[in-house]
C-alpha cells in the first residue's frame, strides 16, 4: 500500500504520494480497508471499514504492459476526499484505473489518541495549524469556502463513452463537417489534401486515471470519468501533428450531465472533429438515434497543436503556462 512522505496528505487527486512498490510474495494482494482520519479543512474524523474486491484487484495485478513487459499496475492508491468520500485505485507508469469509489461515515477521535506526542492540543489548533501554514489552501478557504458536497461525487461518476477522431473537412460557407468523399465532388473544398492517419489518444480523467496504452482501448466503448486532459497525435504523410486539449470541470460536467441525464450506461461517440490545414477543431457528444452530434461549447475546453513540434494553433482562450502538454 501507499505510504504518504508528509502530513497532511497534499497530491493530485489519483496520483501516489509515494514510490513503495507491493511485493507481491511477502505481501498478498489486500482483502480489507480500514481507515481512519482527519479532514482537517472541515475539522472532521471520518472512518470506513470495508471488504475489498479481492478477485478484481488480483485480475488486475496480473495485467502485463505489452510494451515493457512488466506488471500494469505497481500501487494501490487511495483518496481521501472531502464530506467522506473514499477512492481506491490501482496506478502505473501508462494506466491507472478506479476500482472503487466509497463513502465513510463521520467519527469521533479523542485528540489524546490521534496525537499522542501532543495530547493537549485542541482539534481547531491542529486544523488551524496546518491551513494557516499553506498560503494556498487558506487563501482557497477564505475566498472559496469549502467545496461543494457532491463534487467529488460528479468526479467519480462514470459513464460510457469512446473517443471518435473524425479528419474531416471544414466548408466554411455551409459551416458544416464533409467527409472526404462527399468533399472529392466540390474542387473547392476538396483540393488534393492526403488522408490523416491517427497514431493515438491519451488521456486524464477528472476521477483520477491515466490512459496512456496507445493500444486502441481508448477508441472502445467503455464506462470511464469526465475527460479532463486529452492528447490526440495523427500523421499527414511524414508531418506530425499533436493537439493538447485542457477540459474545464465545470464546463465538460455541464456537457455530460445534460447529455447523458440519468442514463449513464448509455454508449456515447466523444467525437474529435479535425481540420488542421484550415485550423478548425471541435468537440462533440453524439448517440444513436439523434439527428446530429451536441456541440460541446468552444468555453469548455482550451487547445494548443503542434505541427511537427512548432507550435501551429492555441485557441483564444488558451492560458496554460509553458511546457503545460508535457504529461
Amino acid at each position: 500500500m501507499e505510504i504518504p512522505k508528509k502530513y497532511p496528505f497534499q497530491g493530485e487527486w489519483g496520483q501516489p504520494l509515494s514510490r513503495h512498490l507491493m511485493n507481491r510474495e511477502e505481501y498478498p494482494v489486500p482483502r480489507k480497508l480500514d481507515l481512519v482520519w482527519l479532514s482537517i479543512v472541515e475539522r472532521k474524523f471520518y472512518s470506513i471499514e470495508k471488504m475489498l474486491p479481492v478477485e478484481r484487484l488480483e485480475e488486475l495485478f496480473s495485467q502485463q504492459d505489452e510494451e515493457s513487459g512488466e506488471p500494469r499496475f505497481e500501487h494501490i492508491v487511495v483518496g481521501m476526499a472531502p464530506f467522506g468520500g473514499v477512492a481506491l485505485w490501482l496506478h502505473g507508469h501508462r494506466k491507472s484505473v478506479l476500482v472503487q469509489w466509497l463513502q465513510a461515515e463521520d467519527t469521533q477521535v479523542d485528540m489524546k489518541d490521534f496525537m499522542p506526542l501532543n495530547p493537549t492540543v485542541t482539534l481547531d489548533e491542529n486544523c488551524d495549524f496546518y491551513i494557516n501554514n499553506d498560503e494556498a489552501v487558506s487563501e482557497n478557504l477564505v475566498v472559496n469556502g469549502l467545496p461543494a458536497r457532491h463534487l467529488y461525487d460528479k468526479y467519480m461518476q462514470q459513464y460510457c463513452y469512446r473517443y471518435l477522431v473524425l479528419f474531416e473537412l471544414w466548408d466554411e460557407d455551409n459551416e458544416q463537417w464533409l467527409k472526404h468523399q462527399q468533399a472529392d465532388k466540390n474542387e473547392d473544398t476538396a483540393g488534393d489534401q492526403p488522408l490523416p492517419q491517427l497514431e493515438f489518444v491519451e488521456e486524464t480523467l477528472w476521477d483520477g486515471t491515466h490512459d496512456k496504452l496507445h493500444d486502441g482501448g481508448l477508441l472502445n466503448y467503455h464506462m470511464a470519468g469526465k475527460p479532463k486532459k486529452l492528447a490526440v497525435q495523427w500523421l499527414v504523410k511524414k508531418t506530425q501533428y499533436t493537439a493538447y486539449l485542457w477540459l474545464d470541470d465545470e464546463g465538460i460536467g455541464t456537457a455530460f450531465e445534460r447529455f447523458y441525464g440519468a442514463h449513464c450506461d448509455t454508449k456515447v461517440d466523444f467525437i474529435i472533429h479535425i481540420d488542421a490545414e484550415k485550423k478548425k477543431y471541435q468537440l462533440a457528444l453524439y448517440r444513436y438515434g439523434l439527428p446530429e452530434p451536441v456541440l460541446i461549447s468552444d468555453e469548455a475546453y482550451q487547445m494548443i497543436v503542434f505541427k511537427n513540434k512548432f507550435e501551429c494553433y492555441r485557441s483564444e482562450n488558451y492560458d496554460q503556462p509553458r511546457g503545460s502538454w508535457v504529461w
